[in-house]
Parts: structure tokens; sequence; C-alpha cells
């Protein structure tokens, strides 16, 4: 019993010293858009880490860190249990130490990156038994020189011009040529400049007709192509004893007609 009584009362008086959890980062390495730190850890126990970054005009924070399995996982402010303990970063600690590189990316895109300038980068550590933070890591203060993209404004269609419809051009009517009316060739008659000799010829409608002006009883006036006097009619002795004989006849059956017809009234009177 006395050695009990004296082993509770050393433990009483020398309390057993408890290890002190500490965190630091330091060297960080900016590649482009993604950064590499050296972190270190003393601690009796494991914890997850996540990496955060704020511009030092703002309070919100922004940014990834990759896992143990190479995912990169989006900065969550308030997380839950089980999402610290199936996605987020978690050390290894040997003999009450551990060290080695964390890696985090952030986006040119993303609301809280303001642009080139100077961010605070830090690590945040949990137990895996709450949602809150067990604490954090010193601050580095680093430069960030990615430019936020500019984004051109889109241009505007140009309406295309609805095509007009092309107009069905109307035929002009075409005129039906008149016909010129034929000239009827005529006759030419050519004379003969001495009486007795072949009958002249003339030319009618295209052919050639041989002229008899010997019963007439008179030379024709001297007419051709080559003669500039007009042509002088000529009396066809035959025609006139035709005209002379049909003519007496009329008469003398008028006369008869008359006389018959004075006789007729005589009878008529008796």
């Amino acid at each position: 019993m006395p050695k009990f009584w004296l082993a509770t009362l050393l433990v009483l008086l020398f309390p057993r010293p408890v290890l002190a959890v500490d965190l630091s980062i330091k060297d960080p390495i900016i590649n482009n858009l993604e950064l590499s730190i050296s972190a270190s850890l003393s601690a009796s126990s494991n914890y997850y880490l996540q990496g955060t970054l704020r511009s030092q005009s703002s309070s919100k924070y922004f940014g990834e860190t990759q896992n143990n399995r190479n995912d990169w996982i989006d900065y969550v402010s308030s997380p839950e249990k089980e999402h610290i303990t199936s996605n987020f970063f978690v050390t290894d600690v040997q003999s009450a130490t551990w060290s080695g590189i964390v890696k985090l990316r952030f986006k040119v895109d993303d609301p809280n990156y303001l642009g080139p300038g100077i961010y605070d980068l830090k690590l945040r550590r949990f137990t895996g038994n709450s949602s809150n933070s067990a604490g954090e890591s010193n601050t580095l203060a680093i430069n960030l020189t990615a430019n936020i993209p500019t984004i051109a404004p889109s241009p505007s269609p140009t309406p295309s011009p609805s095509p007009s419809p092309t107009p069905t051009p109307i035929p002009s009517p075409t005129p039906t040529p008149t016909p010129s009316p034929s000239k009827t060739p005529t006759p030419s008659v050519v004379f003969r400049d001495e009486v007795g000799s072949p009958p002249p010829t003339g030319t009618v409608a295209g052919e050639t007709t041989q002229i008899d002006l010997s019963g007439f009883g008179a030379s024709p006036s001297h007419v051709g192509a080559n003669h500039d006097s007009p042509v002088q009619p000529v009396l066809n002795k035959s025609r006139a004893k035709t005209a002379i004989t049909v003519g007496s006849g009329l008469i003398l059956i008028s006369l008869a007609s008359f006389l018959g017809y004075r006789r007729y009234l005589a009878t008529i009177v008796k």
C-alpha cells in the first residue's frame, strides 16, 4: 500500500509533459498556376492538411490542394468530417515528426483571384474528429503574377438581308413584219427600127413575147432602151374593124326594135 500511494504522489507532483503540435511551411516554389511548399509537423498523431490562398486586400480564401491520391480538392471553409477524412492530404507521423511537400494550385477565373499581386499562403490542420480546424501553420507572403484573361465581347451577328424575289421579265410582243407588196414588173415593149423586120419582142411578167405590129399599117416610133423619145400609140386596124362591125350591129338592132315598137303602137290605135 505505501508503494501505491507513493506512485500516485509522484504523478500528481510531476505530471507527464504533453508534446506541443507545431506545423510550419517554408520555401514556396511558384510554377505558373501551381505552388509547392516544404511542410514539417511535430505531433504525436497524424493530421489532415488543407492549403489556403488569400489576397492581402481581401478576406476570401481560395485554391486547390493535392491529396495523397494526386487528386485536386477545392478549398471548403467548413468541410464535413467525412469530406476531410476522404479527401484531404494526410501526414504520416513517425517518431512524433513528419515532413514533406504539399502542392497547391489556383485558377485565374476564380472569383477570389484578383489578378497579379501579393497573396497569403498557409496550411490548416484537422484531426478528422471534427469539422473545425485544429490549428494553422505560419503564413508566407507570395507574389502571384498570372493575368486574368480578358473576355472579348462577342460581335453581334450582322443580319443578312433577305433576298428580294427577282421579278420575272414580261416578254415584249414581237411585231409581226408587214409583208412588202410585191412589185409587178411593168411589161416593156421593144420595137425594131425598120418595118418588115422580124416581129418585135417584149417582156411581160418576166417572159419574152413577140408582138406583131405589121397590121397597123404604120411604122412604129423608134423606142428602145437607147432612145429618149416616148412610145407613140399606133391604131390596130383589125381591132378597129371589129369595133365598127359590132357597133353597126348594135345600131341596127336598136333601130329594128324601135320600128317594131312603133308598129305595135299603130296596131293598138286602130
